[in-house]
């Protein structure tokens, strides 16, 4: 039983097989622990306040991934991993709303009480944000002369257009967009930061991306 496939496992699930479940969920374990992984990190979640580990993620990733086993048809000629990976990566995010809106009820009705340190795009000096950005940035690395060139104008550019907008709207698009760190964050990891809802925070971004486009000079 050990050394069947996944596509094997999964027909055998398909008839009722507990043990066919079991191991299908152990032999993708490390699969699962990688994708926790990766959430876990670029949703910045161990400062998030939220009451999720990597391996609750796990765990709602072995759901998926047997939800997943349950519609699987190899007869499509796809790898099983490959089909079940939206539906293990979808239960993990689905886990890290419900715990959000959880946490956002909390705050709403007693935020002093749990002691709760939130941040907020207005409490956060995007001037400095930018600053040390630009700086890093500027250091010329491996890059040719002329590659350093064109990079400084572009950024120049992008960094003029960003400095036309509210303090609010640079500080998103500087931690969303990873000029601040170097690391593009998902937009539910970015609302988690903010402590935005995950609607509000589309709608803040909207906003911020439709009035950099306008700053920007190739626009005109």
């Amino acid at each position: 039983m050990k050394n069947r496939t996944n596509e094997q496992l999964c027909a055998l699930a398909q008839k009722g097989d507990t043990e066919a479940r079991s191991l299908l969920v152990e032999q993708n374990a490390g699969f699962l622990r990688k994708t926790a992984g990766e959430l876990y990190r670029s949703m910045n979640l161990a400062q998030s306040n939220l009451c999720v580990d990597c391996e609750d993620l796990v765990q709602e990733g072995s759901i998926g991934l047997l939800s997943a086993a349950a519609g699987f048809d190899a007869a499509r000629g796809i790898k099983f991993l490959t089909y079940a990976a939206p539906a293990i990566r979808n239960a993990m995010t689905d886990l890290i709303r419900a715990e959000f809106a959880q946490f956002e009820q909390k705050v709403v009705h007693g935020e002093n009480e749990l002691g709760i340190q939130i941040i907020r795009l207005e409490d956060v000096r995007s001037e400095e944000e930018q600053a040390q950005r630009i700086e890093a940035i500027s250091h010329p690395l491996a890059h040719s002369p002329e590659e350093i060139y064109i990079k400084q104008e572009e950024l120049s550019e992008l960094y003029q257009a960003l400095g036309k907008l509210s303090a609010r709207e640079q500080t998103y698009l500087l931690y969303r967009f990873g000029f601040a760190d170097d690391t593009a964050h998902p937009l539910l990891g970015t609302a988690l930061h903010f402590h935005l809802g995950e609607s509000r925070a589309k709608r803040t971004e909207e906003q911020a991306l439709d009035n950099l486009w306008l700053e920007l000079p190739w626009w005109y």
